[in-house]
């Protein structure tokens, strides 16, 4: 066992996973609810509440373990906060105990993780690489690349770059071929890449079926994003509305090679292609960002967060000893 400053850093750390378990289940009960409602709201603020999806576990680990520490234990400043949440002996840390195990797991999957994520990092660049090395560079981030392969994809992470094949050009008309430009474009300008790479990872921690839930309806937003980043008017949605058919009907009977099936890639017209399409024709209004309903969501996550962590504390105490 180990005592004082670092057994009190120790017990947080415990404290901060106990309370991103809870966070993760609170938050995967609401988005499981109200997943159907998403829809109804516009792009960004769709991105906006799903990246607040995946981040909230983390905000609410920091702030319970804030609480926790001695910044709001302190008698003298916050007598009330030991009522509704305290850890017994914080400044005893035992190596064989339920405090260890769940750090270590926590740690070690962490580590898994990140350490798949970085392997398809560093394969994605490699390929990246490779593909400009024997592409044709038409523009700035633009590239043409030698392929049968009706395809157009954007991938790099801190300079991403468009790539389009010569199967693609020649088989469709110049406005076709400029309306996926700029859809390629749109995700270069947003660094879609790098993004899907980072909220693959924190979604990583979530159950599979939420896990792929997330992605995909991330995978959409940022599609339907692009689709519509420089539309104006009806008839240019009409026009990418029917580039996005033309090139569907192009690539259908073609797959994407598994070297390139990666998530780091962004494909257009890979992923929902009815829904994007419908988004595209639809004129109705979409909601704005719920501030108040999420402001008041996260402070009753904090509360109950941290007086789950106190009261599973003591069930755990009550079953297990150090």
């Amino acid at each position: 066992m180990i005592y004082d400053q670092w057994a009190l850093a120790f017990n947080l750390l415990a404290v901060g996973v106990l309370a991103f378990i809870v966070a993760n289940i609170f938050v995967s009960a609401v988005f499981w609810s109200l997943k159907g409602r998403l829809a109804d709201y516009a792009v960004t603020t769709r991105k906006s509440l799903l990246w607040l999806s995946v981040l909230t576990p983390w905000f609410i680990a920091v702030c319970v373990t804030l609480v926790f520490s001695p910044l709001f234990q302190d008698d003298s400043t916050s007598n009330w906060l030991t009522d509704i949440a305290h850890w017994h002996h914080s400044d005893i840390f035992y190596f064989l105990s339920w405090h260890s195990i769940s750090l270590l797991i926590f740690v070690g999957f962490s580590l898994y993780i990140f350490t798949k994520k970085i392997i398809v990092l560093y394969h994605n660049h490699q390929q990246i690489s490779l593909l400009r090395r024997f592409g044709t560079e038409k523009r700035k981030q633009v590239f043409i690349i030698e392929s049968p392969l009706p395809t157009a994809f954007t991938g790099g992470m801190l300079n991403p770059s468009c790539f389009m094949s010569t199967g693609l050009i020649e088989q469709l008309g110049a406005d076709d071929i400029e309306i996926i430009l700029q859809h390629e474009l749109a995700h270069v300008h947003h660094y879609d890449p790098m993004k899907k790479w980072l909220f693959s990872f924190f979604s990583a921690y979530f159950a599979t079926n939420i896990k792929h839930l997330l992605l995909s309806m991330m995978s959409l937003s940022m599609e339907q994003d692009a689709d519509s980043l420089f539309v104006k008017n009806q008839q240019q949605s009409n026009n990418v509305a029917s580039t996005m058919i033309k090139f569907t009907k192009l690539a259908a009977n073609y797959s994407i090679h598994p070297q390139y099936n990666s998530e780091l890639f962004v494909h257009f017209c890979r992923h929902a292609i009815e829904q994007r399409v419908l988004h595209l024709l639809n004129d109705k209004q979409f909601k704005t960002f719920p501030k108040g309903g999420v402001l008041i969501a996260i402070l009753f996550l904090v509360l109950i967060s941290t007086t789950s962590v106190d009261s599973l504390h003591h069930v755990i105490e009550t079953l297990f000893t150090h």
